[in-house]
C-alpha cells in the first residue's frame, strides 16, 4: 500500500506547467482520481502520460480510470537521465500493484514503455511529481510476479534496484 497522499501544492504546480503543453486531459482525469474516494497516495510519483489526442482514443470507463492512472505511472521520481539509461528489457514496476513496464532503449529510434515512445520529457519538474509524455497510452500485459520481476532486474549479474513504496 502506497504510505502518503500526493501534496496539492505540487499537483497544481504541475497542473500550471501543463498549461503550455497538450496535457490537460491527463490532468483532469488525474485531478478526479485525488477528488474521488479512492486518491493516490504516495508522495513521489513519474507520470507517464499520453497527449491530449491520443488520450481522447482511450476508452476508459469510470470505475476503470483509477487502474488506468496507476499503469501509467511509477512509484519514485524518475528523470530522463534515469528513463535513458535502463538496460533493454528492465522491468520497472507500474503504480499498479503487479504491474510491471518494460523498458527499451532503441538508441535514435527512441526509448520505448511497453509499447508507447517516450516523446516529451520532464513536462513536470517539480520536486516530487515528475511526468513525461509518450506516444500512446501503455498497454499492459499480464501480472508478472515477484519472482519473474526480479530474473529481469538481475539480467548479466547485475541488479538494478529501484525505490518503491509497496512491496510486490
Amino acid at each position: 500500500q502506497f504510505i502518503h497522499q500526493i501534496n496539492q501544492t505540487d499537483l497544481e504546480t504541475a497542473v500550471a506547467e501543463t498549461r503550455a503543453k497538450s496535457y490537460h486531459e491527463f490532468v483532469v482525469l488525474l485531478k478526479m482520481i485525488i477528488a474521488s474516494s479512492n486518491p493516490l497516495q504516495s508522495t513521489a510519483v513519474t507520470f507517464l502520460m499520453p497527449n491530449d489526442e491520443k488520450l481522447s482514443e482511450v476508452v476508459a470507463t469510470p470505475e476503470h480510470l483509477h487502474d488506468f492512472i496507476l499503469s501509467h505511472s511509477i512509484p519514485t521520481v524518475l528523470l530522463n537521465n534515469n528513463l535513458l539509461h535502463f538496460p533493454n528489457g528492465t522491468l520497472v514496476p507500474s503504480s499498479q500493484p503487479g504491474r510491471m513496464l518494460s523498458m527499451t532503449n532503441s538508441g535514435k529510434l527512441g526509448t520505448y514503455v511497453n509499447n508507447a515512445r517516450l516523446v516529451n520529457f520532464n513536462v513536470w519538474m517539480n520536486s516530487q511529481l515528475k511526468s513525461h509524455g509518450i506516444s500512446s497510452s501503455i498497454t499492459c500485459n499480464s501480472p508478472i510476479s515477484s519472482s519473474q520481476s526480479m530474473a529481469s532486474l538481475n539480467r548479466h549479474g547485475r541488479v538494478y534496484q529501484l525505490e518503491i513504496l509497496y512491496y510486490l
